[in-house]
């Protein structure tokens, strides 16, 4: 059995078919960019909590089967990470009970005994699993070893998990060089034909670095979430009404505060929600434990302990509080719950089952890696963790219901994105589910929504045009929220460009509700659209109008339905600027994209999280053709190629490739170009 059978036999009882293609698929493309002549570096790119360590498990299972002898994996950057890290691959490869002799593990390899038996069981034909810290002792450690190695013609996969925590150079601003990033260097340069993967959910800062620096990325990866993920379109864009509310500024946490008498009253709403929300749960699916409230309100641990004294008290004196009736504050969470769609169940038996959650409810204090390591799941089914930083990145909550965060905001997104744990649990708990930030945490982290997925659509229009992802940073760029930074300062050098609302905005994932359909077909139809005159670009003809700018808002942009999400599209903030630029644009050309000569729909790929991939057809290959065609994207007359303010409209009949019974629709691309937008910091 091949080591990719075997995983597939276990994955088969927890991931659906689709799921588990989507994963094989990843792995293959990334082992294809093994090149013998350049050791490349490529960036798989998922979402915060949505199965990359599987992903990592089966890329590993891939490379072995392919031929690859040793897999390098950078597992967490604590001994606790690494520790749960490697017991994950251990049971899903069956490391320690198997007797086929294939495989050796060989745990943060220092010492020339070490080197010696990675030497001989090469010479035996086995694979060598290497986990290690992310720590500049023990990877230098690995290197010295890696050194005496005779590896001439040996593949080796270098995985770093979290890879732009604590991989990257934190003296880059200094041309220094930090001890782990050159530890990973000296690693590198060990190994004559090797394969480096970043995994990470946040690449703001591995898409960002300079391209000669040896963690940039040669290429991206772009993982696949599985069937039911929950992530951040979910929270914060989808169901924002009924699962975020806002902390009031009074009760933001000050991190100079030196003692406080009382919970802020949005964390006792919180607690009532989390309990109401336990007991309701039990009474639709019993079998669903454990559930879990996260509060992370600071990162000092003298005011950590004090939340934990005053939720355990608030706990108890609930408990006392029933033998008189139910407790006001939960009464209104409950009637909350239920008015959003939660089935409600008779009083008594609430009053019954509150009593019981209440009394198996375990707090935990999580400040430091041995209270992480304390934490038991199945010690009881409800749980209410009290914590700050230990509860960031790599850590998972079980079963997250409630979420209540006061800490005042990052501007840092790759930072607050970890930080918010409320990503990647199961679908069927969105009604039972509550998010408590500031209205400043609630606004970054809506924005973040925007960013990361404008972030794969933009990089993967510009990658399938044969771009780099180097080249991409410079010339697209991040669409951040107002006020925010992608990363910290210190691992990358001077920003050269940001997406700052101007250039080419696509509404790439269109509505396909009928309704929506026949609404901007009307729309179409209303302006005449399809009977516009012929005008030649090139190889190609398109249907094109000049409109007045009030034309183009009131009669178009105004009616036309651009659905519930598209990344990188904000309807009504693009329809506004269109309108405040009348007098900088008065006219307003509106080009018909069709096939060709033709009035037939284009064929685009779809992907479900971003929509279509890249409505825009590219100029012509060969430009000394009398006819070339220079691209839906450079459709601009002389006029106003030259950087003066400009607004160009497309109008995009499109149809999902390769699915036959899919409609054909409607959708549109802009162009906004203007002295008024250097003012504006991101749409």
């Amino acid at each position: 059995m091949s080591e990719t059978e075997l995983l597939e036999s276990k994955f088969a009882g927890n991931l659906e078919a689709q799921d588990r293609f989507n994963i094989w698929e990843s792995a293959h493309r990334i082992l294809d960019q093994f090149d013998v002549a350049d050791c490349r570096t490529g960036l798989a790119l998922g979402y915060v909590q949505s199965g990359k360590t599987t992903q990592m498990m089966a890329l590993t299972a891939a490379a072995h089967d392919v031929g690859v002898r040793i897999i390098i994996a950078f597992l967490g950057s604590t001994n606790l990470l690494l520790d749960q890290n490697t017991d994950r691959f251990a049971k899903a490869f069956d490391f320690e009970i198997r007797m086929d002799f294939k495989w050796i593990v060989e745990k943060n390899p220092s010492k020339p005994a070490d080197a010696d038996r990675i030497q001989e069981r090469l010479l035996q034909g086995r694979t060598i699993f290497i986990p290690v810290i992310k720590n500049a002792g023990r990877i230098d450690g690995l290197a010295t070893v890696l050194q005496t190695l005779n590896l001439t013609e040996i593949q080796v996969l270098v995985i770093d998990d979290e890879a732009d925590q604590a991989s990257l150079n934190t003296m880059v601003n200094k041309d220094e060089e930090s001890k782990t990033f050159k530890a990973i260097r000296r690693v590198r340069d060990a190994l004559p034909i090797h394969l480096y993967i970043q995994f990470t959910a946040t690449p703001y800062a591995p898409l960002l670095l300079d391209s000669e620096d040896h963690l940039s990325p040669d290429f991206v990866e772009f993982l696949t979430p599985g069937q039911g993920y929950t992530g951040g379109k979910e929270f914060f864009i989808d169901h924002a009404e009924t699962v975020l509310r806002i902390v009031p500024a009074s009760d933001e946490q000050v991190a100079t505060a030196k003692n406080f008498v009382a919970l802020p009253d949005s964390l006792v709403s919180a607690l009532a929600n989390f309990f109401a929300g336990a007991v309701l749960l039990d009474s639709v699916d019993p079998s669903i434990k454990p559930v879990s409230m996260l509060i992370h309100s600071t990162h000092r641990n003298n005011l950590q302990d004090k939340y934990l004294f005053l939720t355990k008290r608030l706990k108890e004196s609930w408990l006392e509080d029933l033998n008189l009736g139910l407790p006001a504050v939960i009464q209104t969470e409950r009637d909350r719950l239920v008015s959003s769609g939660v089935l409600d169940i008779p009083q008594e038996q609430f009053l019954s089952k509150l009593k019981m959650v209440l009394g198996e409810t375990t707090f935990w204090l999580v400040n430091s890696v041995s209270d992480v390591k304390k934490i038991r799941w199945n010690e009881s089914p409800y749980h209410v963790l009290v914590g700050g930083n230990k509860l960031d990145r790599g850590f998972t909550v079980e079963g997250l219901t409630v979420t209540y965060m006061n800490r005042p905001s990052s501007d840092q997104i790759d930072t607050l994105e970890q930080r918010a744990r409320a990503f990647g649990y199961r679908g069927e708990l969105i009604p039972f589910c509550q998010f408590f930030g500031t209205a400043q945490t609630i606004r970054i982290l809506r924005g973040v929504v925007s960013t990361e997925y404008d972030l794969r659509a933009r990089l993967s229009d510009w990658l399938e045009l044969g771009g780099t992802p180097a080249e991409w940073s410079k010339e697209i760029g991040l669409l951040l929220p107002k006020g925010a930074k992608p990363t910290r300062s210190n691992v990358i050098q001077a920003i050269e460009s940001f997406n700052n609302g101007s250039g080419w905005h696509q509404l790439r994932r269109p509505s396909f509700e009928l309704t929506s359909i026949n609404n901007n077909l009307a729309v179409v139809n209303s302006i005449n659209m399809l009977d516009a005159p012929r005008v030649d670009y090139g190889r190609i003809e398109h249907r094109t109008l000049q409109m007045s700018n009030r034309e183009i808002v009131e009669l178009l942009l105004q009616k036309w339905d651009a659905g519930d999400f598209s990344p990188g599209w904000d309807h009504a903030k693009l329809t506004e600027l269109v309108q405040r630029m009348e007098k900088q644009v008065p006219e307003v050309k509106v080009t018909l994209m069709q096939y060709e000569n033709e009035d037939k729909a284009r064929e685009r790929t779809w992907v479900s999280e971003t929509g279509f991939n890249n409505l825009f057809q590219g100029e012509d290959q060969n430009k000394s053709r009398s006819s070339w065609y220079p691209g839906d994207k450079n459709l601009l007359t002389k006029s106003n190629s030259d950087g003066s303010p400009h607004i160009s409209l497309q109008i995009h009949r499109v149809r999902k490739k390769n699915q036959p019974e899919s409609p054909e629709l409607f959708t549109l691309t802009l162009n906004v170009r203007g002295s008024m937008l250097a003012k504006r910091s991101a749409l």
